[in-house]
């Protein structure tokens, strides 16, 4: 939710560079090397045409799972497995899926709405399935 955003002064996000220099530095090479990647191997023009084919296709979706216009506040979210987490000053919106979905596009959906935090404990349990005890 933008209303509990606010912008860093500059002096802090030194500070934050500063404290994660490493981090920073990774980044920073890493974002380098994709655009020069981009740019030898495909283009920016193609580049900017597979992002508008990636937004139209996000839209798309929206408009197939979506209930309403998209993010509600976490108190609206009807199905609570896709709340996500609340902590400190910030809050994070979710999203309620359209009712009477086919089985499969409301799994589909159900994924791409579904927050990090089930997001990871859903992939760690198809990762590591608990062992069954043996007889």
């Amino acid at each position: 939710d933008n209303s509990t955003k606010s912008p860093l002064p500059d002096s802090i996000v030194e500070k934050i560079k500063a404290w994660n220099r490493l981090d920073w530095e990774i980044y920073t090479h890493f974002n380098r090397t994709f655009w020069e990647r981009i740019e030898r191997d495909i283009g920016r023009e193609r580049m900017e045409r597979e992002v508008k084919a990636l937004r139209e296709r996000r839209a798309e979706l929206a408009r197939t799972c979506l209930q309403g216009t998209g993010t509600v506040m976490p108190k609206d979210i009807k199905d609570s497995s896709l709340r996500p987490l609340q902590y400190g000053g910030a809050r994070i919106l979710g999203y309620n899926l359209k009712q009477g979905l086919e089985k499969e596009l409301e799994r589909t959906c159900r994924r791409l709405v579904t927050p990090e935090l089930q997001y990871s404990t859903a992939l760690y349990r198809r990762q590591f399935p608990p062992k069954t005890p043996k007889p």
